[in-house]
């Protein structure tokens, strides 16, 4: 058992190697593509100065504090990036008959998925990500704690499985329906948006949703409460703690949905 776990895990990393050699045939759209998702994250964060500078804070969360747990949530995202990403495209493999392929080569369909392509866009975002956050972290004068520095490591790989769980969780839905992507877009992306600022702004429902049935709270709001200090939400700091065991659980249930659709998977041919 042991012995085919490292063996495909050699696979793995000999398939991520060859996809960024790939990419790197292109230097400068390699380049581009990084520095143009930074770009992009950049023209989010401006947009939030520009709205704080009239308002001033959102709920009590001032810019620099809307910053890190902005910051916070793309970190995650873009290790997931790498890591899940390709998972979206999951009824394009079904309809056009490659996912048959991955059956047939001595590694997890599921590890051959996560291998398709090394995406280096999400180097953008974690470039983003890094900065920003460090930038926070002066403005706002924090020393953490080691258990805060704890709660910020479990909240990068917690985050991280929470998110890729959801792709891999609708990735699933192509077993049954050979479409996907299109609960992607009606999912996904709406639950990162709502990860961009504070859970307590949206209604009572909202929040109870996206805490206890699609984790995203742990990703990074609840996590920023004991990075921040912040006590006077409605949700207790302590909750914070919990992002990587969350993240474990949820990745667990979703992967186990994934393979049972693996199982009721027939090819659709070529």
């Amino acid at each position: 058992m042991l012995k085919s776990c490292l063996r495909g895990l050699k696979i793995y990393f000999y398939m991520v190697g060859v996809s960024i050699k790939t990419q790197l045939q292109y230097r400068y759209a390699f380049v581009m593509n990084i520095l143009g998702w930074a770009m992009t994250y950049a023209g989010t964060a401006i947009t939030m100065w520009v709205m704080l500078y009239s308002f001033g804070s959102i709920r009590g969360w001032t810019f620099w504090e809307l910053l890190f747990l902005f910051a916070l949530a793309v970190l995650s995202w873009s290790i997931t990036m790498v890591l899940f990403f390709h998972f979206h495209n999951m009824d394009e493999y079904i309809v056009e008959g490659t996912f048959d392929r991955f059956l047939v080569r001595p590694i997890h369909p599921f590890l051959h998925v996560i291998a398709l392509k090394f995406d280096v866009g999400a180097f953008g975002q974690l470039l983003f990500s890094i900065v920003a956050m460090i930038i926070a972290y002066v403005q706002l004068k924090l020393n953490w704690q080691f258990y805060q520095w704890l709660v910020f490591l479990g909240a990068i790989i917690g985050g991280t499985l929470i998110q890729g769980s959801m792709l891999v969780l609708i990735s699933a839905a192509a077993f049954w329906t050979t479409r996907s992507e299109r609960l992607f877009w009606a999912l996904m992306w709406p639950a990162r948006n709502l990860m961009n600022y504070p859970l307590t702004v949206f209604p009572r429902f909202i929040q109870l949703l996206v805490t206890f049935l699609l984790p995203f709270a742990f990703v990074n709001f609840l996590p920023a409460l004991t990075l921040l200090d912040k006590t006077k939400e409605s949700f207790d700091p302590f909750w914070g703690f919990f992002s990587l065991p969350v993240g474990i659980a949820f990745f667990a249930i979703c992967f186990k949905i994934w393979n049972l659709g693996l199982d009721h998977y027939k090819s659709a041919g070529s």
